[in-house]
């Protein structure tokens, strides 16, 4: 029995790294010297045990959040650089004979504009231990609440629904073998965490809820504030929006970033509608199908979009056009393509969008 809840196990040959995800590194006085920053909004050192008050081992990897593994003579374990990251989609391999896809389709797709890639603006919920036995530590990103406000226009969306927002976008364009997502929302700070007693467990997730509860207060925040590439190198066209999407290889090897391109804000009602309709499902790993999370009364609509080129007003870039959300939550691949230049999505963005 596979141990991961792949797309089609049968045809999935070999388990990669590969995966579209978020990155959490951050270079830190206490980790590796090496490691990278991709984010400031939240020091994860704040949920760790380098000293080993709470702990007593775990295995050779040690941190792999916080700045990673600084390495002797600080640290005893594998020297590491910060690895930290929340897996929205895991690839695997780039071979489909495998079971993968290739990198080129995966890059091009979100080159495209097709998939809707927000401002990620994200908060930890909760640091949890998993089932394994020892277990991982791990810190979760959960939407919160689970299932959106679908009546109330004013609702505030859920916390993390930018996770949940993107990954159904993939998971309904995307369909190869060796698909999946690792669980829960979560990144994985340490393996195999054996505690030096109930006591010191139950201390030391006391001093992780401490820090939740700090970084709730302050709601979700983007990352990549300081705009940076893969490299920790600026950005050669940063914006005001930078907090996007990451292309690993594996979870040390970054090859792509994705900047946002459906931007806030998102209390509108036209963007709320397209958000509402990606989270209105929710994909069932188990079954293997989508589980629908919205009310009957939630329709699917269509909306008409209107394009004005910059510095032309009232010359329309694409024509108006009807793309109808189908049941699946996709858009139309015919009625993209009638698109002037077969643009996709990436047309709609910072465009007037209509429902009707």
């Amino acid at each position: 029995m596979p141990n991961q809840p792949y797309l089609d196990p049968e045809k999935t040959l070999v388990d990669g790294l590969a995966f579209l995800g978020l990155s959490f590194t951050r270079n830190s006085d206490e980790g590796h010297p090496d490691s990278i920053t991709h984010q400031e909004s939240f020091d994860l050192n704040e949920v760790l045990d380098r000293d080993y008050e709470f702990l007593m081992s775990s295995n050779d990897d040690g941190w792999l959040v916080g700045g990673g593994e600084p390495g002797p003579p600080t640290s005893y374990k594998l020297a590491a650089k910060d690895s930290s990251h929340v897996e929205i989609m895991r690839i695997g391999t780039y071979r489909p004979d495998w079971g993968g896809i290739t990198e080129k389709e995966i890059v091009d797709v979100l080159n495209s504009g097709r998939i809707l890639i927000p401002q990620m603006e994200v908060v930890p919920t909760a640091v949890v231990a998993n089932p394994d036995n020892p277990p991982e530590l791990e810190i979760r990103f959960d939407m919160d609440p689970p299932v959106p406000d679908f009546q109330n226009p004013d609702a505030p969306l859920p916390d993390n629904w930018v996770i949940r927002f993107v990954h159904n976008q993939l998971f309904k364009h995307f369909e190869f073998p060796s698909r999946f997502c690792p669980g829960p929302f979560h990144s994985t700070i340490i393996r195999k965490a054996d505690f030096r007693s109930k006591a010191h467990k139950e201390a030391y997730f006391a001093k992780c809820d401490a820090a939740i509860k700090r970084w709730r207060l302050h709601g979700p925040q983007p990352l990549n504030t300081g705009g940076w590439d893969v490299d920790g190198t600026p950005l050669t066209e940063a914006g005001e929006y930078n907090s996007g999407l990451w292309l690993f290889q594996d979870r040390e090897n970054i090859t792509h970033f994705f900047k946002p391109n459906f931007l806030p804000p998102y209390d509108d009602p036209e963007k709320r509608q397209i958000i509402l309709k990606y989270l209105s499902e929710e994909w069932d790993q188990d079954a293997l199908k989508w589980k629908t999370v919205a009310p009957s009364s939630f329709e699917n609509k269509a909306f008409a979009v209107k394009g004005e080129e910059s510095g032309k007003e009232g010359e329309s870039v694409v024509e108006e056009k009807k793309i109808e959300l189908d049941s699946l939550g996709t858009f139309d691949e015919e009625k993209k393509t009638e698109l002037d230049g077969d643009v996709g999505v990436e047309s709609i963005i910072g465009k007037k969008v209509e429902l009707v």
